[in-house]
């Protein structure tokens, strides 16, 4: 279990980061739906070669297809644009805030699946957790209004969609490795989104683009589209998909934190206590998530 963890918090490291750098690449370099065809091309590209080197699983794609095709519209393609086309509507903070239900969505949807209540002191940890990370974003000064509305309501809705993709791709955990997954999810991605980013793409100018934003694109194209997708379904496999949702809760804090260690921001006395409130409440909701045996695939425990 360290490792699933130690994947889980270098997933939330890497996405601290997205929010803010995103903002300041859409829209005046490069429109939401050309970054998400780019994110895509490129995550899609890097899996496939990988997947010469990792072990190739054998598909069948008679009784899959249709998974990976739900995969593919969910956790990428529909996913991914919402969210960039909801930051080129609202403020990077607002997006913070919102992706606080993705959780919430992931721990309903996997015990609905797994045909399981919740314990009560799972319920309490992931509110409390949701409500520490809520004070501790907002204290940056989140600006929800009716200049933002269509961006929030984006956003949130690809929480939703984020949520039923980290359910449904536990079920190919059980078959294939986490590359093969990715490899294809991606592509599938890929043909959904197609049609509406890559028009936007051949009209980017892209010789005008600064360095430094560049810097930030390759970062966004490697690291929060290539390998934060293969750790996530890592752990997916090896914990479920709530354990991998509870970890969203850890990346403000890490933006707070990396944000002190760059002088941009203070941090208090309050914004400690919720750090710990944020901390406590993510690790007690972690010792009663839905439990898997890898193996079969069955739950041991709820």
């Amino acid at each position: 279990m360290f490792q699933v963890h130690l994947a889980l918090f270098f997933v939330s490291l890497l996405y601290a980061i997205l929010f803010s750098w995103a903002g300041q690449i859409m829209p005046n370099h490069l429109s939401s739906e050309a970054f998400v065809w780019l994110r895509i091309a490129f995550a899609t590209a890097l899996f496939h070669l990988f997947s010469f080197f990792g072990g190739r699983d054998s598909v069948d794609w008679k009784n899959h297809w249709k998974e990976f095709a739900i995969c593919g519209f969910f956790g990428t393609s529909a996913n991914m644009y919402l969210f960039f086309k909801g930051l080129e509507s609202t403020y990077p903070i607002n997006g913070a805030v919102l992706m606080l239900f993705t959780p919430l969505f992931v721990g309903i949807f996997d015990h609905l699946r797994v045909k399981k209540w919740p314990k009560l002191i799972f319920s309490i940890s992931i509110i409390i957790a949701a409500i520490s990370c809520f004070f501790l974003i907002t204290s940056n000064g989140a600006k929800f209004s009716s200049k933002t509305i269509w961006g929030d309501i984006w956003v949130a809705i690809n929480a939703m969609l984020y949520a039923v993709y980290l359910v449904r791709v536990k079920n190919l955990t059980q078959h294939y490795k986490p590359i093969t997954i990715n490899k294809w999810t991606f592509t599938f991605g890929l043909i959904f989104i197609t049609p509406v980013g890559l028009p936007s793409v051949i009209h980017t100018s892209f010789a005008s683009i600064p360095t430094d934003i560049w810097i930030k694109i390759a970062y966004i194209l490697f690291f929060t589209s290539f390998l934060v997708y293969l750790l996530n379904a890592f752990a997916v496999k090896k914990a479920g998909p709530t354990l991998a949702g509870l970890y969203i809760y850890l990346q403000p804090l890490l933006a707070t934190f990396i944000a002190f260690l760059l002088n941009t921001d203070e941090i208090s006395r309050q914004k400690i206590l919720l750090m710990f409130l944020v901390l406590l409440a993510t690790f007690t909701a972690t010792r009663f998530t839905p439990k898997y045996d890898n193996q079969t695939g069955k739950i041991d425990e709820c």
